[in-house]
């Protein structure tokens, strides 16, 4: 998916193209996805763009509405701009804000990496919740998203 990323980040002019509101809400942003999908030889599994009957939509594959359910966005209408990403959308105490914990996940203002840390130093997810000031459920969603990224970058080190 890198190739395709790294193509519409320079034909769109903008870091972060699958969250630009153009690429989901004109025509050319879809068909411009989709040339870019069939391009650099996407997998199936991973295309945010079909083809059916001849007409090109978004795909509503499982992995494709995760990422779109995610996304939450600006009120502004039509000029709504994405304003955080939920990184698992089943947590959705984890955020990924670029105002806040320069741009990594946490949960309020409280970097997920840090609560992971402080348990495996052997703090209980109660006193990192006093700690914090967080409800015990925000602790618990940051030890979730931690250790389901550690084991989705363990898993990919295995396949490599």
């Amino acid at each position: 998916m890198r190739p395709a990323i790294d193509v519409l980040r320079e034909q769109m002019q903008t870091r972060y193209p699958l969250a630009s509101a153009r690429t989901w809400l004109d025509v050319d942003g879809r068909e411009l996805v989709w040339k870019i999908q069939d391009q650099v030889g996407l997998e199936r599994a991973l295309a945010l763009v079909v083809v059916r009957t001849g007409q090109a939509v978004l795909d509503w594959s499982p992995p494709a509405e995760a990422f779109r359910r995610s996304i939450e966005w600006t009120n502004d209408g039509n000029l709504s701009q994405p304003r955080l990403v939920h990184p698992d959308v089943d947590l959705d105490q984890v955020e990924i804000d670029p105002l806040r914990g320069f741009g990594e996940p946490v949960v309020r203002n409280v970097r997920t990496e840090i609560i992971v840390e402080l348990f495996r130093a052997g703090e209980s997810p109660e006193g990192i919740s006093e700690m914090y000031e967080l409800g015990r459920e925000a602790v618990l969603q940051a030890l979730r998203y931690e250790f389901r990224r550690a084991n989705g970058a363990a898993a990919e080190a295995t396949a490599a």
